[in-house]
């Protein structure tokens, strides 16, 4: 009899009284048609079913399950999931109850089941209101068993792909069962078994993750190799000086060729899972288990830039490398792991006990997730990133003309390059600038650090992109990243039945710590630029300049500079302290012009001549690297140099916090929030009506400061506390803002506000803040200056407590059919765009980024469902379901205009959606060779957006309020799904063609997976744009998703066939020992549909 959990299940055996029976022995047990205990909706497949499939994850399991689709999913959600219409980030996964941070990836040989809960969800389940994937690992085994499988469409030779296809996809994988010690008797025999294990693991190289239809269009090899070699060319300009010309921008189609797997992009990963059981008694079980997944792979989209100079400008762009510079794709790393422990006791119960079943589980479990995206050739060697060469530099006196003198007059220093050597990090970077500088010569031009970039590449720089489109050869991958993510879980549940009722309590506790930092490394030669020699550079003669020297030629005014030490950065002098100079540079000893520029020569930094070994992160501040808003660096639970924090710096050591040699460390603690739920669930059984009745309460902190009002960036006065206003209209409340017509001395109110609404003066209520004129003729009232941000703008989040009643009832109308409907409540806690960004918030001025809002609030489904199952013959029943979701409170990028000190956009809890829907389950027992399992949805998914990102553009346009309601971007209408398995036994089971007396397909058999599905919402639009960033609108044509895509359709199939191995003998000289050799041949997309 198959038990699984949170189910009852109802077996009627009936005998005849006064007939004795001999031992029965139960051979088999086929599992009901219809499930009495049907609350919860979705689906279960189990390892027989898994092991016929081509579905080798857990993912692809899952979409075999009605109202699972993974169309519409595009950009970061690719390959994820929607469930019901829900967003794909409303979906958790559970591997053996853990909540999953990180990759789900398992050796298919681990999977013991997969269960899809779409509806119905019991109160033991929160934080998700799509839907709960829970996949239940196998474990130890009383005896030994074991298996290698191997998998492969082909290899990698050279530059070509050998094998079945032109991918290249290798899986390699093993598993191994059995016990490690047994229990022993009296007479010391074994018994039970008291330890065992199971270990599972899967080696795989794909040559391509993301086979296209298509192909790829890349260079001709000797087409690359001779735009490696000359990249630009030099055109003289009318004034006779020269330009820089890409050869690419004259490349035409017969340049190209297409082939069928991308270049340099390849992935190895490994994964393992393995779990241990330790019987303690006959009640107690104690089980360890860990799983890990780790991946290495290349991206051909370039995480790139549209310029070096800050990292608001850097990202991942699909495909940008992908045609002219794959030999420089990212490389990204990544390494989830988890462990757990877990007690179970059970106590024993007598016959009259009112309380039976009763037992107890607590569980602990620890999950880490690293990610590191890096350029695979500089790794951590961050000065090589944008590093070309070696620059001779030489200075001299620069002038100008002032216009109120009319004189010609000395406005600084001039610097200028006077030779080059070629450096080793990026070499066909570092052989534009050895023709750049014969040209030069030619021309008699002079290259400065000004023009460098027009006709050659200087340190921190790259050649542009031909026509904007795709990256130029030699352009390395502009982006670091790292991710340091943990996640700690504490939970305990206690089960009994008292009486009719299965009473279920538990609690559940979670702290995850997370950290990132982010870095665009090849700015760092311009950063070090500009940070050196400020404080003796003349610039300002009103500050840096005393003294007069005589008239030399028509040249006037020339002045000596001073020194301003204040001004002087952190980066300039641990530079002098490295190379031994004087710290601060000040040392003047000159009288004439000649002497100041040899102490010019002598004091003044040339970065240009550095190697990149000699440069290193420390000695930059934390304030050099962000720029004042230009940052390139960004970083949460690391300093700015990319080191893990051993404290938790607090906000107010993140405004105060300063260095030893006193910068300040703009120091931000990890992101630490704490989730806290409990529940209880009664399952009973009433005249075979079962109900599952439940409540859980979540609590949700973020455990981290917010702004007091998200409109104001600084700390202000309220009605209520401003020292100068008494009076105000009656309808404005004490704590709603006041607005004044100076924001330190103001001498009279100009309008108040509470949230989103905005009055006047008067306390008329007014639609937005452009009336009042925020910034231009009214202010909020300050408690400290404008320009100033500081703690006392802050205030602890408020955490966030939610009541989720769940509902679920089933009856049989009779033995055949059976009635069922539920009602959930379904919170779940922000996923993204909660963090508190210090950084981006002081910077706010001088920063076009989308601001996280730290106090986000938990997002709200209410589900509805209503079903009916019905047995149609022996071996088949029909499911048919209705089902209505609410979603609320889900998180949508917004404006927020009038805000202060600068407009913004920012996360808020602003999108709603429903969904409606049926799904149609038919369920096909193995009848002669046959089974199959069939499900069709139809639905209609809309909402106000599809993601927290998709009304961006709107938001950016200054339309903070403007909300349509649009059919989502997986609003896929009608979805059928088909599993059959056609297979034959062996022996007095086979029914196939017997050729020479053999039984030719026993034990043979062929599963396929079909997929058909109607297409999903696009917005058309005029005219292309370019695909490779996405910040180009081609202007919208019709309605926002008011266009379809063709309809999907994949075949996948798996052919197998069993051998049965004999080998060894016993006794009595047969052979005693048997193995299976199972010869399979997969084939995804069987009818190479070009899907789109």
């Amino acid at each position: 009899v198959i038990v699984k959990g949170d189910k009852i299940s109802f077996q009627d055996f009936k005998l005849s009284s006064g007939v004795n029976l001999d031992e029965v022995i139960v051979q088999a047990y086929v599992e009901p048609l219809i499930d009495k205990d049907g609350g919860a909706s979705g689906g279960t497949v189990s390892r027989a079913d898994i092991d016929k499939m081509s579905a080798r994850s857990a993912t692809a399991v899952a979409t075999t399950i009605g109202g699972v689709s993974g169309a519409g999913q595009t950009g970061n959600n690719e390959g994820n999931i929607s469930l019901r219409g829900a967003r794909s980030d409303n979906t958790y996964y559970y591997i053996d109850g853990i909540k999953v941070r990180g990759s789900t990836n398992l050796p298919k040989s681990a999977i013991e089941e997969v269960s899809v809960i779409t509806g119905g969800v019991p109160a033991n389940y929160g934080d998700a209101t799509g839907g709960i994937i829970s996949i239940t690992t196998r474990g130890a085994s009383s005896e030994f068993f074991g298996g290698v499988d191997l998998l492969s469409s082909g290899f990698r030779s050279g530059d070509d792909i050998i094998g079945l296809d032109g991918f290249g996809q290798t899986q390699l994988e093993a598993y191994l069962s059995g016990p490690i010690l047994f229990k022993k008797d009296e007479n010391g025999e074994k018994t039970d078994p008291l330890l065992g294990f199971f270990v599972s693991t899967n080696v795989r190289k794909f040559e391509d993750t993301r086979p296209s239809a298509i192909g790829h269009y890349y260079l001709k090899d000797e087409v690359q190799e001779e735009l490696e070699a000359n990249p630009v060319f030099f055109t003289q300009n009318s004034d006779g000086s020269f330009s820089q010309q890409l050869n690419a921008d004259f490349l035409t189609l017969d340049d190209f060729e297409n082939v069928t797997a991308a270049k340099n992009a390849d992935e190895f990963a490994a994964s393992i899972q393995t779990k241990f059981d330790l019987n303690i008694n006959k009640n107690s079980v104690f089980t360890v288990g860990a799983s890990a997944d780790y991946r290495d792979n290349n991206d051909f989209r370039n995480y790139g830039y549209t310029s070096t100079n800050s990292i608001a400008n850097i990202g991942a762009q699909s495909r940008l490398n992908s045609v002219l510079n794959y030999a420089n794709n990212a490389t990204t790393e990544r390494l989830s792991w988890r462990g757990f422990t877990r007690y179970t006791q059970r106590f024993n119960s007598t016959e009259d006990s009112k309380v039976k079943n009763a037992f107890y589980t607590i569980s602990l479990d620890y999950s880490k997730v690293l990610l590191t995206t890096k350029d695979r050739n500089h790794q951590d060697d961050f000065f090589n990133y944008g590093h070309v060469g070696y620059f001779d530099v030489e200075r001299g006196l620069s002038f100008g003309f002032n216009q109120e003198t009319q004189e010609i007059d000395q406005n600084g220093i001039s610097t200028f390059y006077s030779g080059y050597e070629e450096g080793t990090a990026n070499p066909i970077l570092a052989g534009v600038n050895t023709g750049a500088f014969a040209t030069t010569l030619i021309s008699n031009d002079t290259l400065t650090a000004d023009n460098i970039n027009i006709i050659g590449v200087g340190n921190g720089a790259i050649l542009n992109r031909p026509y904007g489109f795709f990256a130029n050869v030699g352009t390395p991958a502009n982006f670091y990243r790292d991710r340091n993510n943990s996640q700690f879980r504490l939970t305990t549940s206690g089960t009994a039945d008292i009486g009719d009722h299965a009473l279920t309590i538990g609690i559940e506790y979670e702290q995850r710590v997370d950290r990132g930092f982010d870095m665009a490394p090849v700015g760092l030669w311009e950063r070090a630029r500009q940070l050196t020699n400020d404080h003796i550079n003349p610039i300002d003669s009103a500050i840096f300049y005393s003294g007069f020297y005589a008239p030399v030629g028509d040249f006037v005014n020339i002045f000596f500079p001073q020194v301003d030490v204040g001004a002087q950065t952190a980066f300039d002098r641990n530079l002098r302290t490295k190379l031994g100079l004087d710290p601060e540079g000040n040392n003047f000893d000159f009288n004439t012009v000649d002497e100041y520029l040899a102490w010019v020569d002598e004091n003044f930094l040339d970065v240009e001549s550095l190697d990149p070994s000699f440069m290193s992160l420390d000695m930059f501040s934390a304030g050099d690297l962000l720029g004042n808003g230009a940052n390139l660096v960004s970083y949460w639970g690391y300093d700015h140099t990319g080191n893990i924090l051993t404290s938790e710096p607090s906000l107010e050591d993140y405004f105060n916090e300063v260095d030893e040699s006193g910068y300040r460390t703009f120091a931000v603690d990890a992101f630490r929030p704490v989730y806290i739920a409990g529940y209880i669930m009664d399952k009973f059984a009433f005249d075979d009506i079962i109900f599952n009745v439940g409540v859980r309460v979540d609590r949700f902190d973020a455990n981290q400061k917010v702004l007091k009002d998200e409109y104001i960036v600084r700390d202000f006065y309220t009605v209520g506390n401003n020292p100068d206003f008494d009076e105000h209209p009656s309808n404005i409340g004490d704590d709603y803002v006041v607005y004044v017509d100076d924001p330190l001395s103001p001498t009279q109110v100009r309008g108040y506000r509470t949230g989103d609404d905005w009055f006047t003066a008067d306390g008329t209520p007014v639609v937005d803040s452009e009336q009042l004129q925020i910034g231009v003729s009214s202010y909020p009232y300050l408690t400290t200056p404008e320009n100033e941000l500081s703690a006392a703008a802050f205030e602890d989040y408020e955490p966030q407590v939610n009541v989720m009643p769940r509902v679920a009832f089933s009856f049989p109308i009779s033995d055949e059919a059976v009635f069922f409907a539920h009602y959930d409540i379904l919170t779940q806690r922000p996923e993204r765009g909660i963090r508190l960004q210090l950084q981006n918030y002081e910077f706010i001025q001088t920063q076009a980024n989308v601001i996280n809002n730290p106090a986000l609030r938990p997002t709200k489904t209410i589900d509805y469902e209503l079903g009916f199952q019905q047995v149609l013959s022996r071996s088949s029943s029909l499911k048919i379901s209705a089902f209505y979701r609410d979603m609320r409170d889900m998180i949508q990028v917004r404006q927020l205009p009038g805000a202060f000190p600068e407009d913004y956009v920012t996360y808020r809890n602003i999108d709603f959606g429903t969904v409606k829907g049926l799904t149609l389950i038919y369920d096909l027992r193995r009848t002669g060779n046959t089974r199959i399992n069939a499900n069709y949805t139809l639905q209609f998914a809309s909402g106000t957006g599809s993601n927290s990102t998709s009304g961006l553009n709107l938001a950016s346009s200054g339309q903070p309020n403007l909300q349509n309601i649009t059919p989502l971007a997986f609003d896929q209408r009608h979805a059928i799904n088909v599993t059959l398995d056609y297979r034959y036994g062996e022996g007095k089971d086979y029914n196939g063609p017997v050729w020479f007396g053999k039984q030719f397909f026993a034990n043979t058999g062929l599963n396929l997976i079909g997929n058909l599905g109607s297409g999903t919402p696009y917005s058309n639009t005029k005219r292309a744009t370019n695909v490779l960033d996405g910040r180009t609108s081609g202007g919208l044509a019709g309605t926002l998703n008011g266009a379809r895509l063709p309809s999907l359709f994949t075949l996948n199939a798996q052919l197998d066939k069993n051998i049965t191995l004999k080998f060894g003998k016993n006794d009595e000289g047969e052979k005693a020992k048997t193995a299976n050799l199972n010869i399979y041949l997969l084939v995804n997309n069987v009818l190479n549909t070009e899907n789109v």
